[in-house]
């Protein structure tokens, strides 16, 4: 598999609504807490907001989606890829999308160049 350009936040949109489709995990994302959040928040909303009704399991306070610049900081990848203080097997929450298919490193690399590139509108 190659790294996908994601050029604008409606190619991130389609590029993750996508991948859940091929991998069959659409049913598991509509049954989460925040269902299919990346479509029903505006740019600037998922940008600079809060993973909707998901409260961050170590403080209780909201989650930030992503830190516009630094993927390596975002929920949204740490989540994708089963890393840090929340996600994974050290943490609160399983890797995204938990019960299903994960995403391959270069999906996930496709939608951190996106974050790293200053999440172009």
């Amino acid at each position: 598999m190659a790294i996908t350009p994601l050029n604008n936040f409606a190619a991130v949109q389609n590029f993750i609504t996508q991948v859940l489709m091929q991998n069959g995990d659409t049913n598991k994302v509509a049954a989460a807490p925040h269902k299919a959040f990346w479509n029903t928040l505006t740019f600037n909303e998922f940008v600079t907001g809060n993973v909707p009704n998901v409260s961050d399991p170590n403080t209780g306070g909201p989650m930030p989606v992503l830190v516009k610049g630094n993927s390596a900081q975002s929920n949204l990848i740490q989540a994708l890829l089963g890393i840090g203080p929340i996600f994974g097997t050290a943490g609160a929450i399983s890797q995204m999308p938990e019960g299903g298919t994960p995403f391959t490193l270069d999906q996930i690399k496709s939608i951190a160049n996106w974050i790293d590139n200053g999440c172009p509108q």
